[in-house]
């Protein structure tokens, strides 16, 4: 494409400014907001929320060898189970369910979710907006269930904790056997 003398495409008349000169005109802000989104979402993780896609495990490729590409099991695991109780407070939000600082689901109120784990020690906290449960350090064994209940941390009569103690907003603790 040759370009004439202004700098514009031939074919194109030279861009104009507000004063009806030809000199070079600075895309107006809805452009740059284009061209940024562009930019933006060509560098995205594809991933739901932002999260980036899981890495290409050996069993996905099918000139791998080994138990691995067979289909084999990839070790021991543990369940955690979370249940919501219902309160009056949060029933329309779901709480955030954060394992090792990483969002791994959401639980709605008067709900259940499991989520399965390799056996270990593992750092739980759920998180609604700017409030969070305190920090829970769960030891998951191999093969078993590890049951914990979580909801709102007081009524209407403590929501004072939603400004000066927004780790103390949301109880999360181990379920009591029966």
């Amino acid at each position: 494409m040759a370009e004439g003398d202004s700098g514009t495409p031939a074919g194109e008349p030279p861009a104009r400014n507000s004063s009806g000169d030809s000199r070079s005109r600075r895309p107006s802000i809805w452009e740059r907001m284009r061209r940024g989104m562009a930019d933006h979402n060509a560098t995205a993780p594809s991933g739901p929320m932002g999260i980036p896609d899981a890495p290409k495990s050996s069993s996905d490729d099918p000139d791998a060898i080994g138990d691995d590409a067979a289909g084999g099991d990839d070790g021991p695991t543990t369940e955690l189970v979370l249940e919501r109780i219902h309160h009056y407070r949060d029933t329309i939000r779901s709480y955030q369910v954060l394992i090792e600082g990483q969002r791994v689901g959401l639980i709605r109120d008067s709900k259940s979710e499991s989520f399965v784990l390799r056996p270990g020690s593992y750092t739980l906290r759920l998180q609604l907006l700017w409030i969070f449960s305190p920090k829970i350090v769960v030891e998951l064994p191999a093969g078993g269930q590890t049951r914990m209940v979580c909801g709102p941390n007081g009524g209407i009569l403590h929501a004072w904790r939603l400004f000066f103690a927004p780790t103390t907003a949301i109880f999360l603790r181990f379920a009591e056997e029966a």
